[in-house]
């Protein structure tokens, strides 16, 4: 089967595409089965040999990609007593993947050389925190912004707590005690945890995702049809896929309620992405919950941090345009056709000068985060053809 798992962070432009599940990197004279079937089955089932210094184990999630993105679940990691490296913990993600970067750094063994088919690498010990894991198979794949991603595989079997708020993964032998959490059954598909969310009467079997932070709610035109959406889907960021290349993400927000067991969302936000395999929740839903997985009776666990019965399903929050954090300086990457950066002559590729009369050459994603999400307008300076202008762009959510 042909499949990518799709991340994208809060950066818009950049989407993590993971196309690194074996049969979608394969020639078509090729199969999967080719590799060693104890390499296969290691990678895909993950390390059993993992060791908590205390049980349950807390390891902090105050990491970032190498551009700044925060929100998803970043932690420190050493390999083979290298390190420490950056890892994002991904249950979008049916493996873990490491860059080449870790792979040299780490003298890491190379265990499956298949032409046609990525490197297989084993990490003798891998240690997170108070955890630590023992001859752990990884695809090798540069492109990702981390270091490293584990996938859901990771952590062998044990119970798996996020609680976003606190910036903490527990990983434990027994499930946490959750206060009154909602308790909700998933199913593997290609190794990643999808459960069901209603809207409308429609259910969508829809992927449990900590490694998007861009998008709250994300689906296909095909899964929202029959659905009553509130108005013309308009236009969002660009977005990569390893196998359709670029494309355009649509918002808008559907005239429903989206229930996740009996918790809804009135007129849910979605974003429109033709290129998903499944439709997904990303990190702006999930860190409205203490989340639990009991990988053993495949069972997650909801525990709201909110009162009340009602969960949030944001739209995108934008000033319009979006800024490129991958060079020196910081220049406009992208500019939505639809909003006032366009009409205002602003281009991709122009540099940003200044942003609320500072300058912009230090601006970090954190803090231009932080001020979208003051909702205020944002004064920006910039260059386009040489020419200097200035103007101050409306912030505002699309949905």
């Amino acid at each position: 089967m042909n499949v990518c798992i799709i991340k994208y962070s809060r950066v818009p432009w950049f989407a993590l595409a993971l196309c690194v599940i074996i049969s979608s990197v394969i020639p078509t004279r090729m199969s999967a089965d080719e590799l060693p079937l104890n390499v296969r089955h290691e990678y895909f089932t993950g390390t059993r040999d993992v060791l908590l210094a205390t049980d349950p184990a807390r390891i902090s999630l105050d990491g970032t990609g190498w551009f700044g993105d925060f929100a998803s679940p970043y932690m420190h990691v050493f390999v083979n007593g290298r390190g420490p490296f950056t890892f994002l913990f991904d249950t979008g993600s049916s493996f873990t993947i490491l860059s080449s970067k870790v792979v040299k750094a780490a003298a890491l063994d190379v265990v499956s050389q298949v032409p046609g088919h990525h490197e297989i690498v084993m990490m003798k010990d891998v240690q997170v925190g108070p955890v630590r894991m023992h001859n752990y198979f990884a695809v090798v794949a540069d492109g990702n912004e981390v270091d490293g991603i584990f996938g859901f595989n990771s952590f062998g079997n044990d119970y798996l707590t996020f609680d976003f708020a606190h910036q903490s993964l527990l990983v434990s032998s027994r499930p946490i005690r959750l206060r009154s959490p909602i308790s909700m059954q998933y199913t593997l598909s290609h190794h990643c945890p999808n459960i069901d969310l209603n809207i409308d009467g429609k259910t969508l079997s829809t992927l449990i995702d900590t490694g998007d932070d861009a998008y709250a709610w994300e689906a296909t035109s095909h899964n929202l049809n029959g659905l009553l959406l509130d108005h013309q889907p308009v236009t969002s960021a660009k977005v990569v896929n390893g196998q359709t290349g670029t494309t355009r993400t649509l918002m808008t927000s559907v005239d429903g309620n989206l229930r996740l067991g009996p918790l809804s969302s009135s007129r849910p936000a979605v974003a429109i992405n033709e290129s998903l395999p499944v439709p997904d929740i990303g990190i702006d839903i999930l860190d409205q919950f203490v989340v639990e997985f009991d990988r053993v009776h495949k069972r997650v666990d909801f525990q709201r941090v909110f009162n009340g019965t009602h969960f949030t399903v944001p739209g995108e929050i934008t000033a319009g345009f979006y800024i490129s954090y991958r060079q020196p300086g910081r220049h406009v990457s992208d500019v939505l056709p639809e909003l006032a950066a366009n009409s205002q002559g602003m281009r991709p590729g122009d540099t940003i000068v200044s942003v609320n009369g500072k300058s912009a050459a230090s601006l970090s994603y954190r803090q231009w985060e932080g001020l979208l999400r003051a909702g205020r307008p944002i004064l920006v300076a910039w260059v386009h053809d040489g020419q200097s202008h200035i103007f101050r762009f409306p912030v505002v959510e699309l949905r």
